[in-house]
């Protein structure tokens, strides 16, 4: 049995080398897709290490300037119990330090650039604590010193006033 001969000068290569680009292009298609995905995931992961390296750098911030407002922890009932105007200078240099940080990590939250899944439940509690037992008697004109904490209280704080007891 004989096999038949193929007539080369009757094949029409057009249409073939058409085939092939067609394939060429869906191959390279789906490997940019999938190097797009992975690079998209890739920019997920590194800002999420970002945003959890900012937060671990104003947890100890924070920390810092919380604990040097304890030596003032007197100051803070007696103005809450009315038997004192104001903090002595030393006090507010702290408390303002304290409320600067804060303040700062409101406007990190508020204008979306901490998104870490739990974050804002983890800080907000916190932030709206010590600005009622801190910065709210400490300060006479809170809203205008500390706006973003302000506005972070105002957008998130009936949400998260009941995770934490001040």
């Amino acid at each position: 049995m004989r096999l038949p001969r193929l007539n080369i000068a009757h094949f029409n290569w057009t249409a073939a080398s058409t085939v092939v680009a067609a394939i060429a292009l869906a191959v390279g298609l789906i490997f940019n897709g999938i190097q797009v995905r992975e690079g998209a995931a890739a920019q997920r992961q590194a800002r999420l290490a970002t945003q959890l390296g900012l937060l671990t750098q104003l947890q100890s911030t924070l920390s810092q300037s919380v604990y040097s407002r304890v030596p003032y922890a007197q100051q803070f009932q007696e103005i809450r119990a009315g038997r004192r105007a104001a903090l002595t200078p030393p006090a507010y240099r702290v408390t303002a330090e304290e409320a600067t940080n804060i303040d700062y990590f409101a406007w990190l939250f508020n204008h979306g650039y901490v998104t870490t899944p739990g974050s804002e439940k983890l800080w907000g509690p916190r932030m709206i604590c010590e600005y009622q037992h801190a910065f709210a008697p400490g300060f006479q004109e809170a809203a205008r010193d500390l706006p973003d904490l302000i506005e972070f209280i105002q957008r998130r704080g009936p949400a998260l006033a009941h995770l934490e007891r001040c």
